[in-house]
């Protein structure tokens, strides 16, 4: 059995996302799977330049997205991604594009 082409599994770590390309074969009634890891980078940002000079603190930015301070701080400090819809509500406190928050390079 193999997987078809364009599948693939994402793994969460700590601090960085890695995928996988997945090959999936039967061995005597086991399924053997064959992973080909790369490593997604994490993007960089301007969100503690920004906080900073609206003057408030990582905590009442987190209150104020409805997230935790350990999410601004990892975020800030490039050990988090975003997930689409936090983006979107950073970007609209700010009063700015994603793109110009978020930098992503490759």
């Amino acid at each position: 059995m193999t997987l078809p082409s364009g599948f693939f599994i994402i793994v969460v770590f700590k601090y960085k996302i890695f995928s996988y390309d997945v090959k999936l074969t039967l061995h005597n009634d086991c399924v053997i799977i064959y992973l080909h890891n790369f490593c997604v980078d994490l993007m960089k940002n301007i969100l503690e330049k920004l906080r900073k000079e609206r003057g408030i603190t990582q905590a009442e930015l987190a209150n104020i997205l409805e997230v935790s301070r350990q999410t601004i701080s990892s975020l800030e400090n490039g050990r988090y991604n975003p997930s689409v819809i936090l983006a979107f509500k950073i970007a609209k406190y700010f009063e700015m594009s994603i793109e110009d928050i978020f930098i992503y390079e490759d």
